[in-house]
């Protein structure tokens, strides 16, 4: 068995760029002749809604590069024409990646976590934007996207690391453990210990050969995808124990 960090990542910033651009442009692309069609797994919205919303999360990273320090004040953008959409979702996306591509990762910039405040956060976090929206339109139009493993596991160490933290408002009362195991051959006993005390969250992710999960209050054990889908409430997770106030606490928005 061996153990790492939870924030060792499973990608270079370079690698997440170029995520970051094939999982965007195959959105924009398959949402284009779509735009009207309803997004059941972000309720209200229609493709329009989720190609304008990629395109305004990259508008605002770009503000927030610009702001070279402080959060930046930020109005969204203005919803284009169907017409325009694509284009100037696209066109913010390849703005975005440009500035990230060609800074060093250490400049100092804003982000929302508790994570160093680096440009370097950027590039894991809207990669993993991207991945979830392009999952979104291919299951709008009912289609299957197979998901890539090594970035499902990226990720699922992304929300109980990055994000789980954040939600100190329920998480404050109580001292509870979570362990998250994927199962898939690839993912090589990849597994989340999760340990959250009236606040405070501890992971650590451990490799290969497992011992027993001793008895933690929740326990998810899948394959990565259906892991990291449900960890994004795209899907139902493979729970195999918890109360499901505890495992709402796991997932992110």
């Amino acid at each position: 068995m061996t153990a790492a960090s939870p924030k060792q990542r499973c990608f270079t910033d370079e690698e997440y760029l170029r995520l970051i651009e094939e999982w965007t442009a195959e959105l924009f692309d398959i949402s284009a002749h779509h735009l009207d069609v309803t997004v059941p797994s972000c309720p209200g919205w229609r493709l329009r809604d989720l190609v304008h919303h990629v395109g305004n999360v990259a508008y605002f990273v770009n503000a927030v590069i610009d702001a070279a320090g402080p959060e930046p004040e930020f109005t969204d953008a203005t919803p284009r024409p169907d017409a325009e959409v694509a284009g100037w979702a696209a066109d913010q996306t390849h703005a975005m990646v440009k500035q990230l591509r060609a800074l060093d990762p250490a400049t100092h910039v804003w982000n929302w976590s508790r994570e160093p405040q680096r440009l370097d956060f950027w590039p894991r976090c809207i990669a993993h934007e991207a991945l979830v929206h392009a999952w979104d339109a291919h299951h709008a139009l009912g289609r299957e996207r197979a998901l890539p493993t090594r970035a499902c596991l990226d990720g699922i160490g992304e929300i109980l690391d990055v994000q789980l933290p954040l939600r100190s408002e329920e998480i404050a009362d109580a001292r509870w453990t979570a362990v998250v195991r994927a199962t898939d051959e690839e993912a090589r006993g990849a597994r989340w210990s999760v340990t959250i005390d009236h606040g405070a969250v501890d992971t650590v992710l451990t490799t290969g050969h497992q011992a027993a999960d001793d008895h933690p209050d929740v326990l998810l054990s899948g394959p990565a995808d259906r892991l990291y889908l449900g960890l994004w409430r795209r899907v139902p997770l493979p729970l195999t124990h918890g109360a499901p106030d505890r495992v709402r606490v796991l997932c992110t928005d």
